[in-house]
């Protein structure tokens, strides 16, 4: 039986899609893992592999299409599998009045885009079947004069790259990739933009209303899912500040080992799944009108890229060890940068952490990411100067703000959760052992 291909969804909030390209052309052979399709989603840009090993067929939708999540775009046939014949139109109620022109062909979506990309007129292609197929439109190809203008290759360009050429009116053609394979990146196309001739200067012109800056669909959709969450989630933020000088020890031993990848933020990722373990209610969501608690503690890591914000996943951290968890932070913000993460990595979230403490932010407040019940904002470690036993001495300190869902965590509920967190940042190697 024909395995569907769905449009998927990476989160709950997500509505549409917009399909990208196809890695694999109608009619050719697939096998079950292999990536078939680019897609763009709210949150990025992701490779969707094939769901059976199969043929490729009864494509439905085509590059720059946005579908609705969930909608069948393709199906995968089994060997010897026929494909499924195209739906005939509806019958005419009305007596059909002759015309002049002729009927209109039925055209498989892989033929039309193919003699777009060739310059060709799709109706003067012939086909001996109940519609146009690609094979037929390179028939047609093959039977032209020699002399006729051959169509250029395909340009190889990220996504970004095309939406800002076409944006400014910029042609592949005239621009040289610094990419691999000689790819055009969104870099080459802005350079391209600056260096751009001048205008001709004209007349003064009588000024003019300024111009919105032009969001991104990651942003807009950041924008809107954050509004949401501030709008319908009742907030609650505590705050902590705790002593970082274990912390900073800890690293130091590392590194001293040699695992100069590892960072604060990995320490804290550990110790905060560690606390998570202890105190289960704020790895939950609000659903419905129900508190899940979710079995497993997948920790989000707030991203920042050029078009927005991403909140990539560590899954299971607290079964993960601190090098373990380096590792995946580093993949998953180099994956996040390059726009290509998978569904698993940006799916499954249970609570968050937001660190802007390399920028010199020294507290702020988070917007939860629904659904989760929470997220901890951290800030920089700052050398103070404390009293302690009647003492003044110099301490290097972190302060911590823990957002949270109300309808799911009580304010004491919060507070024991940051205790836990704090006992466990300021003594960490007894925790670990």
């Amino acid at each position: 039986m024909a395995t569907e291909v769905f449009m998927p969804a990476l989160g709950i909030a997500q509505d549409t899609g917009k399909l990208l390209e196809w890695l694999v052309q109608e009619g050719e052979k697939v096998t079950k893992g292999q990536p078939i399709m680019v897609i763009e989603t709210d949150k990025t840009t992701v490779e969707i592999e094939a769901p059976a090993s199969g043929v490729l067929a009864n494509v439905r939708a085509q590059p720059g299409e946005d579908v609705p999540v969930g909608q069948v775009i393709a199906h995968i046939l089994a060997e010897g599998e026929a494909l499924p014949a195209p739906t005939p139109p509806q019958a005419q109620t009305q007596p059909s009045i002759p015309s002049a022109e002729p009927p209109t062909k039925l055209i498989s979506p892989v033929a039309a885009r193919l003699a777009a990309e060739k310059g060709i007129d799709i109706q003067k292609v012939p086909s001996s079947r109940d519609r146009v197929t690609k094979e037929d439109v390179l028939a047609y190809l093959a039977a032209q004069p020699q002399t006729q203008k051959a169509s250029p290759p395909r340009v190889l360009a990220s996504p970004k790259a095309r939406r800002l050429a076409q944006e400014a009116g910029i042609a592949f053609g005239a621009l040289h990739g610094s990419g691999p394979d000689g790819a055009i990146l969104a870099a080459d196309v802005l350079q391209a933009i600056q260096n751009r001739v001048p205008p001709t200067p004209v007349a003064p012109q009588p000024p003019v209303a300024a111009q919105p800056f032009a969001a991104s669909r990651m942003w807009k959709t950041m924008a809107k899912r954050m509004a949401e969450s501030w709008q319908t989630v009742p907030h609650f933020f505590l705050e902590s500040e705790v002593n970082a000088s274990a912390l900073l020890a800890w690293r130091e031993q590392l590194r001293a080992r040699g695992h100069n990848e590892v960072t604060i933020t990995d320490l804290l990722l550990k110790l905060t799944a560690l606390a998570l373990r202890q105190h289960p209610r704020l790895n939950a969501s609000w659903i419905g009108e129900d508190i899940v608690l979710h079995q497993e503690i997948n920790l989000g890591l707030a991203v920042m890229v050029e078009e927005g914000l991403l909140v990539p996943v560590i899954h299971k951290a607290d079964q993960l060890g601190v090098l373990e968890i380096a590792a995946r932070r580093q993949k998953l913000i180099a994956g996040a940068q390059a726009n290509r993460l998978s569904l698993e990595e940006m799916s499954g979230g249970t609570f968050t952490l937001s660190n802007l403490g390399m920028f010199g932010v020294s507290a702020f407040s988070a917007i939860i990411n629904p659904p989760e019940a929470g997220i901890l904002a951290i800030g920089t470690i700052e050398e103070k100067v404390i009293a302690q036993q009647g003492q003044m001495m110099v301490q290097p300190r972190l302060r911590l703000t823990l957002s949270l869902d109300h309808r799911v965590v009580d304010g004491a509920r919060g507070a024991q959760f940051l205790q836990t967190l704090k006992g466990l940042i300021e003594e960490p190697l007894r925790s670990l052992d």
